[in-house]
């Protein structure tokens, strides 16, 4: 028998990846939150979208900036995930809530964020309203992965990638 979903559609299509995404004010104030609604939408050329709340203190800076960093963690940076989650990074500095490394990163202003397994530094294509966020299409201008994470070209087990399932609960791949 199948059951209606008439709230949390969203759950449907989860689990999918959780990672940091980060940003960077006018006056160059980093800032990152937890975030797991992204997609690439094209290989050629390289294009993602993120999607962020209207709302979101970060939604403000991308659209200000227009540049964004995804931070892909491994398992050990969890915790961590969780602390930027449960914030707003308007009246919080959660890279030191969070006990986070700045890494500089290589094409873009926000910064990177040290000990993840891999990095997307994006410019802003296109800003798409979608309900109560922002799709943010991102031009990729670099990708960069850990070797020591990938097997052929994909993650490997090793790497323990945090999976969103859906509302406040995150896993890692094992």
């Amino acid at each position: 028998m199948l059951k209606e979903i008439k709230s949390d559609i969203y759950h449907l299509m989860h689990p999918k990846m959780a990672f940091f995404l980060t940003s960077i004010s006018k006056d160059g104030k980093p800032n990152v939150m937890t975030c797991a609604w992204a997609t690439p939408v094209s290989e050629e050329p390289p294009i993602v979208i993120v999607c962020v709340s209207k709302e979101a203190h970060t939604a403000r800076l991308i659209k200000e900036t227009k540049e964004f960093g995804i931070n892909i963690p491994t398992k050990e940076l969890l915790k961590a995930l969780w602390i930027c989650g449960r914030s707003s990074g308007r009246d919080t500095d959660k890279f030191k809530m969070a006990g986070l490394k700045i890494l500089p990163s290589r094409k873009i202003k926000p910064p990177l964020i040290e000990g993840c397994a891999g990095y997307i530094e994006c410019r802003v294509k296109k800003i798409v309203e979608a309900g109560e966020c922002y799709a943010f299409f991102g031009d990729v201008l670099t990708a960069l992965a850990r070797e020591e994470y990938l097997n052929r070209g994909l993650w490997s087990e090793r790497a323990g990638i945090p999976l969103h399932l859906g509302g406040s609960r995150i896993v890692y791949f094992r």
